[in-house]
């Protein structure tokens, strides 16, 4: 499952490891920092790292803690998003990293959010694909239903900690055919409980504030037909955060970076040339 072009790492933390995968061949390069979604793993980036590797950037994909190779404590406080985006800043400062492209795929769009707010001075660009700024019930007027919906999956999360595997599957995205197949295989890649507490932790996902702050150069992606992702809350996201850019692809999923890599990376590759971030 490694791939032998990229240096596979770890992070080492009080609460566990947190393992990345990185091709830094370019000294004094940007490096694109990829942040894979909910039950998914790097390989959501491959295609990517191969075709940023092609232009002479540098990248580098976590495994984000309770996916893949990383730490899966069963412990509720250890996927907030300021716990995600604790492990980012340790990543990116052991590996002293510059002009930092941060790039999050859905859940990995929350974590770049909380990111890039908290540390604005250490990214150059943000780019993010399918994800929101809020919790989306908000957008589609259903927000009384939050309390509901976070007690529920919390109260699934207690009833699940017995869960256990022997070992958990890794999920090769490159090989994903389709939307069940894809949603099923990922609850084996990690335990029921922490994927709970993850969705849970999305009825907090509140940035409304928080993104006019962000002065990068931004490019939002979503399908046209996102389930999570309105266009009335893309149009909104633009407004707030000023110096950014809508992409609307013409496929009908949220699952966009994870079904269609390479027609993304051309997308994001395009966005950068036209900064001059290249």
């Amino acid at each position: 499952m490694i791939n032998p072009a990229l240096q596979q790492k770890w992070l080492e933390t009080p609460i566990g490891q947190i393992c990345y995968f990185q091709n830094s061949e370019f000294a004094g390069r940007p490096t694109a920092v990829l942040l894979h979604g909910l039950s998914s793993n790097h390989t959501t980036w491959l295609t990517a790292m191969r075709a940023l590797k092609e232009i002479g950037l540098n990248s580098l994909a976590l495994d984000l803690r309770g996916h893949g190779h990383s730490d899966k404590t069963k412990k509720k406080s250890l996927y907030k998003f300021s716990a995600f985006t604790e492990d980012l800043k340790q990543i990116i400062e052991t590996e002293k990293l510059s002009k930092i492209i941060l790039v999050g795929y859905s859940f990995g769009g929350f974590i770049a959010l909380d990111y890039v707010i908290k540390y604005p001075q250490s990214v150059t660009a943000l780019i993010l694909i399918s994800a929101n700024h809020v919790n989306p019930f908000r957008y589609k007027k259903i927000n009384f239903l939050t309390p509901l919906c976070r007690g529920g999956l919390n109260l699934l999360a207690w009833l699940l900690l017995w869960q256990k595997r022997k070992n958990y599957y890794y999920f090769d995205q490159e090989s994903a055919q389709g939307y069940w197949q894809s949603t099923f295989k990922g609850y084996t890649t990690m335990p029921l409980a922490i994927n709970f507490w993850m969705l849970a932790e999305v009825a907090n996902l509140d940035f409304r504030q928080a993104i006019s702050q962000i002065a990068c150069p931004t490019l939002i992606i979503k399908s046209q037909a996102d389930p999570f992702l309105s266009a009335e809350e893309a149009r909104d996201m633009i407004a707030k955060i000023k110096n950014s850019k809508l992409i609307v692809a013409e496929e009908d999923t949220h699952f966009l970076a994870s079904r269609f890599q390479e027609k993304i990376i051309k997308v994001i590759i395009e966005f950068l040339k036209e900064k001059s971030l290249l």
